[in-house]
């Protein structure tokens, strides 16, 4: 027997409080009755007269030979079944807490009253377990400070079998909404990108999301089903699953729920290396993980690149933004010793490695171009320059005789400071990037980095190639006799 209180999942008009009252049988697993009712032993006693006298299933009616409940629920049954069992017939009532699998048919009973479509397959226990674990690797891990919902993540999984692959989208960077959505097919639906409020969504039929809001804004049913598989209940955010179609959403069946734990690992797996550029012989993070049933399912990951736009050049222009740096933020221009290279490379959050087809490290020192953001704004920035998919660091001379430092990347480009073109540290700058033969690191980190401590948020290896021709130390000066052709 179980019970739950339905008041925030199920309405009844004229009533403000609503109780569903389940009776299972423990040989079958089937329902031998529910109801609900106004208060909970209305719900309970309408179950169990049921279950005795006209039991759901096929079952046969019938008394039974023992009763089990949790235990707070006991002395109420014993009540009921004096009530509707005369005689001295009376079954055992033993108290015992319901195993997960009685609870999970209570929990499709409630969303099928709530209006969610349920699976003909649903998982078990384990696919459960498994799915709410692998959902609190993702929100331990918050990869929305690194990832934005403009870029799509390519999935293939070996337990997937959509044509095309899956198309993984990472919800919460602009603070609003916090998930994980996948698209079948491997693209993001036509059309979503010009939704507005108040128009029908363009759903592809299969579409799995699982959203991380407040406990407060989820059904009751949604969130204890959480806390009993694991989910810390004082965490800020719950997560709530969804299959989604053009006709509404419905509870993930079995495949849903291990391909959701499945994508889960590989989004997780793929943002601990940090964005990696688009085009990288190393972009792809593949890997394998245990489903609840015992199978090994692998996967494969990368980040999509962008579509062109159809019969426009692939050569474009960015107007430089200046919303990068905060107002008040340092930016440093300075050198590391090459060997210190590498244990940067470890330290840092996210780390995008130099693309192939750089120069081989010259010189004795690489160029460094050093962000010292605010507290708590560091790994915005990070990922800010993450998504530029940053070429390198380049600088132009302004009438004024400054020297303006922008960022450019494959996705735009961005303001940094502008510093008196007579600076020596501008000079010491473009020194270094002719021995470097233009390679250079980019790095947001704290300024505490310098004595050891605090967070390098993220370090890009950038190539800049050096324009081609003399340069202005080559250039002929005044007065010098002129070489001669031969």
């Amino acid at each position: 027997m179980l019970s739950r209180d339905l008041s925030d999942s199920v309405r009844v008009t004229g009533e403000a409080h609503v109780w569903g009252g389940m009776a299972l049988d423990t040989s079958t697993g089937l329902v031998r009755g529910v109801a609900v009712g106004t208060g909970e032993s209305d719900a309970l006693t309408r179950a169990i007269q049921m279950g005795l006298t006209k039991p759901a299933g096929g079952l046969p009616p019938g008394q039974p030979d023992e009763v089990l409940c949790a235990p707070e629920l006991r002395a109420q049954i014993i009540e009921i079944l004096l009530s509707l069992i005369p005689g001295d017939g009376l079954p055992r009532v033993r108290a015992t807490e319901p195993p997960a699998e009685a609870e999970d048919i209570f929990d499709s009973f409630v969303g099928r009253m709530s209006g969610r479509a349920q699976p003909t397959k649903p998982p078990n226990p384990s696919d459960w377990a498994l799915l709410y674990r692998r959902a609190f690797d993702f929100y331990r891990a918050a990869p929305w400070t690194r990832w934005d919902d403009g870029i799509v993540l390519a999935l293939e999984t070996s337990i997937d079998r959509t044509d095309g692959g899956l198309a993984a989208v990472v919800m919460g960077n602009a603070g609003i909404q916090y998930g994980l959505v996948l698209y079948p097919g491997g693209h993001i639906p036509p059309g979503l990108d010009d939704w507005q409020p108040g128009l029908p969504v363009p759903m592809l039929p299969g579409t799995l999301s699982l959203m991380l809001d407040p406990p407060s804004n989820l059904p009751r049913d949604v969130r204890e089903k959480a806390f009993r598989y694991g989910w810390p209940p004082d965490a800020e955010l719950v997560p709530a699953v969804l299959r989604l179609d053009p006709e509404g959403g419905s509870d993930p069946g079995e495949a849903e729920a291990q391909l959701l734990a499945v994508a889960l690992a590989a989004v997780t797996a793929h943002d601990s290396r940090g964005p990696v550029a688009v085009g990288s012989t190393r972009q792809a993070t593949n890997g394998e993980i245990v489903l609840g049933n015992g199978r090994t399912a692998s996967f494969s990951i990368a980040q999509r690149p962008p579509t062109p736009a159809p019969d426009v050049p692939r050569f474009r222009v960015h107007q430089a933004g200046s919303d990068l740096v905060p107002r008040g933020t340092s930016v440093v221009l300075g050198h590391l010793p090459w060997a210190s290279v590498a244990a940067l490379r470890a330290a840092a959050r996210i780390q995008r490695p130099f693309l192939p087809g750089a120069p081989r490290p010259a010189g004795t020192e690489v160029p460094l171009l050093a962000i010292l953001p605010k507290p708590k704004r560091g790994e915005s920035i990070a990922a800010k320059v993450a998504e530029l998919d940053p070429y390198g660091v380049t600088a132009v001379r302004t009438d004024e005789g400054q020297e303006v430092f922008v960022l450019a990347g494959g996705n735009g480009a961005q303001l940094l400071m502008e510093v008196p073109a007579s600076s020596p540290s501008v000079s010491d700058f473009r020194r270094r990037m002719r021995a470097t033969r233009g390679l250079h690191v980019v790095m947001v980190a704290d300024e505490a980095t310098s004595r050891g401590e605090g967070t390098i948020y993220g370090l890009f290896e950038c190539h800049q190639p050096l324009p081609e021709g003399l340069r202005r130390t080559d250039k002929r000066r005044r007065g010098d006799p002129p070489k001669r052709r031969r």
